[in-house]
C-alpha cells in the first residue's frame, strides 16, 4: 500500500473537516488533555482550542485574570510551571525523517511486512536500526503525544472546546516516578526505629500511605486548576503498567529481606503499592472533577488486568471508563491491556492519524490513542443530550456497544463503541426515557455498524524481526 502525502492545509481539510472561519457557542463541550501537552497553533487544533479570554486579549508577562498562572491562555504547564504546552524549539533536526520511520512502523502495525515493496522494507530495517532515530523516535513519542491525543478528539468533530494540561514529563517512562517512590521509602526504613532482618507487609502498607498521602498533596494545586476549567470530558493516556513495577519491586524486596519472593508475593506488594502510594493521589487529582467522565487508557503491555491495580485504572471513582484498543474493531489490538472486570470498553487504537508538533501529520498506535477516540464518541453523544450525568454517559456508552465475541472475555462491555446508537439513547434520555430504557430502545432501532472486510494482511508476530518492530512502536 503507498501513502500519498498531502499537504496540511489539504490534509485538515480532508481529515478534520474544519471550517475557515471557526467561532465558539456557549454550549460547547469542555475538554481537557492531560498528557505532556498540546500545541494549540496546530491549523486543525487552533479551532477547537478553549482559549481563556483574558489571558489572549491581556498583556503578555501578565496574570490578567489573576489565577495564579500567567498567560495561561490554552492550559498550563505544571512540570515547567509555565504556559509553554509544548516548546516547538525541542523539534528534532530530522523530524521528517523520524515522522517517516514512525508512519512505516505503524504501517507494519496495521498491514504487515506484505505491504512494503523491498525498497521501502530495506529502508525500514535500515533506520530502525539507527540508534540516533530511534532515541528521536523516543523522544518524539513522548513530546507529540498530548498533541496527537487532541488531534483525534478533534477529528471532524466541531462540539469540543479543549484545553490542556502538561502532566508527564517529556521522554520519561511513568515508571521513573515509581522508582522515585521506591527511592523515597528507602530513605524512609533507613531511619525506621523498629529494624528486622524482614520488613513486614504491615511496615509496608505504612510507608506506602505515608507517600500516598504525600502524593495527594502535591497535586492539590493541580487539582483545584484541572477543577477550574470546568470539564465533562478528561482524556487520561497514561499510567504505569503493572510488568514494570513487577520487575522494579523485585529487586527492591529482595533488599527489605524477602528472600525469593515468588511472583505471587511481588504482586500482592505491588498492588498494596498502587493503592496505597498511587491511588489516593489519582483520586485526589480528579477530585473537583464530580460532572466529568474521565477517560484512562487500559495501557500496552498486553496484560489481563484483572489480577493487578493499576494506576489510574483503578482510581476509586465512579466517573471514570478505561478504554482497550482494537485492530479495526475486527480484534483485540496485540498490545492492549484487557480485563473483563477492569476495562469498561473498546476501540480502534492501531495505526491512528492525527496531529503532531510544529503543524505536522502523522501516525501513532496504542491505547493512548484509543482512549481519546472514545472520548471523541462521547462528545458527541454529549452534545445530543449535555445534561447527562458522567455516569449516565458511561452506562450509555457501555449498553449500546456492538458486542463482539472476541470481546466478551477482555471488556467488561463486550464489545466496541457504535457512537450512532449511543447517541440515539442520549436523545431518548432527553424525551423522559430512564437510561436502561433508552439504550434498549437504541438497541432495537439502531443497527450494528457493518464491519468493513478486512483491508489487512496483518503483521506476523511469529516472526522476531516484526514482533520487535510492532512493539517498540506502541504509545
Amino acid at each position: 500500500m503507498k501513502i500519498k502525502y498531502l499537504s496540511l492545509a489539504a490534509a485538515v481539510a480532508m481529515t478534520f473537516g474544519l471550517c475557515a472561519t471557526p467561532s465558539f457557542a456557549a454550549d460547547k463541550i469542555n475538554v481537557l488533555v492531560i498528557d505532556s501537552g498540546s500545541d494549540f497553533t496546530h491549523a486543525a487544533l487552533n479551532p477547537v482550542a478553549n482559549a481563556n479570554k483574558a489571558e489572549q486579549k491581556g498583556q503578555n508577562g501578565v496574570d490578567d485574570d489573576k489565577n495564579g498562572y500567567i498567560d495561561d491562555v490554552y492550559g498550563w504547564n505544571f512540570v515547567e510551571n509555565n504556559n509553554t504546552l509544548v516548546n516547538l524549539k525541542d523539534t528534532p533536526p530530522q523530524y521528517d525523517t523520524v515522522l517517516k520511520l514512525m508512519e512505516y512502523l505503524g504501517r507494519l502495525q496495521a498491514y504487515g511486512k506484505e505491504s512494503f515493496s523491498a525498497e521501502e522494507w530495506s529502508w525500514l530495517v535500515k533506520n530502525y536500526n539507527n540508534p540516533k532515530l530511534q532515541a528521536w523516535v523516543g523522544f518524539v513519542g513522548g513530546w507529540a503525544h498530548g498533541t496527537h491525543c487532541a488531534g483525534i478528539i478533534a477529528l471532524k468533530n466541531d462540539a469540543v472546546a479543549m484545553n490542556a494540561i502538561r502532566h508527564i514529563q517529556t521522554g520519561t517512562s511513568p515508571a521513573e516516578e515509581a522508582k522515585e517512590a521506591l527511592n523515597s521509602i528507602k530513605h524512609m526504613m533507613a531511619h525506621r526505629s523498629r529494624r528486622s532482618a524482614k520488613v513486614s507487609m504491615a511496615d509496608l502498607e505504612q510507608y506506602f500511605s505515608q507517600l500516598g498521602q504525600q502524593y495527594a498533596a502535591q497535586v492539590k494545586e493541580k487539582a483545584s486548576y484541572i477543577a477550574s476549567l470546568n470539564p465533562r470530558l478528561i482524556n487520561c493516556s497514561f499510567g504505569t503498567e503493572n510488568s514494570g513495577l513487577l520487575k522494579m519491586m523485585k529487586g527492591n524486596m529482595e533488599q527489605w529481606g524477602f528472600s525469593n519472593p515468588t511472583d505471587e508475593q511481588v504482586q500482592e506488594v505491588v498492588n498494596l503499592f498502587v493503592t496505597k502510594a498511587f491511588l489516593p493521589r489519582d483520586k485526589a487529582l480528579f477530585s473537583g472533577c464530580k460532572d466529568a467522565l474521565i477517560f484512562i487508557a487500559a495501557g500496552n503491555s498486553s496484560e489481563n488486568l484483572d489480577g493487578f491495580v493499576t494506576s489510574p485504572n483503578n482510581v476509586p471513582m465512579t466517573n471514570k471508563i478505561v478504554v482497550g484498543a482494537t485492530d479495526e474493531d475486527q480484534k483485540i489490538a496485540a498490545f492492549s491491556c484487557y480485563g473483563v472486570k477492569t476495562v469498561d470498553v473498546a476501540v480502534p487504537g492501531v495505526n491512528i492519524y492525527a496531529t503532531y508538533p510544529n503543524q505536522k501529520m502523522g501516525y501513532m498506535s496504542g491505547t493512548s490513542m484509543a482512549c481519546p477516540n472514545a472520548l471523541r464518541y462521547a462528545s458527541m453523544v454529549l452534545e445530543a443530550n449535555p445534561n447527562l450525568k458522567p455516569v449516565e454517559l458511561k452506562k450509555i456508552l457501555m449498553s449500546t456497544v456492538d458486542k463482539k465475541e472476541w470481546l466478551k472475555d477482555k471488556v467488561k462491555s463486550g464489545g466496541v463503541i457504535n457512537v450512532t446508537r449511543a447517541i440515539e439513547a442520549a436523545k431518548a434520555v432527553k424525551s423522559g426515557k430512564t437510561v436502561a430504557e433508552a439504550c434498549k430502545l437504541a438497541r432495537k432501532t439502531v443497527s450494528d455498524k457493518v464491519s468493513r472486510p478486512a483491508k489487512r494482511t496483518r503483521p506476523d508476530l511469529k516472526d522476531p524481526v516484526v514482533k520487535k518492530m510492532y512493539f517498540s512502536n506502541v504509545y
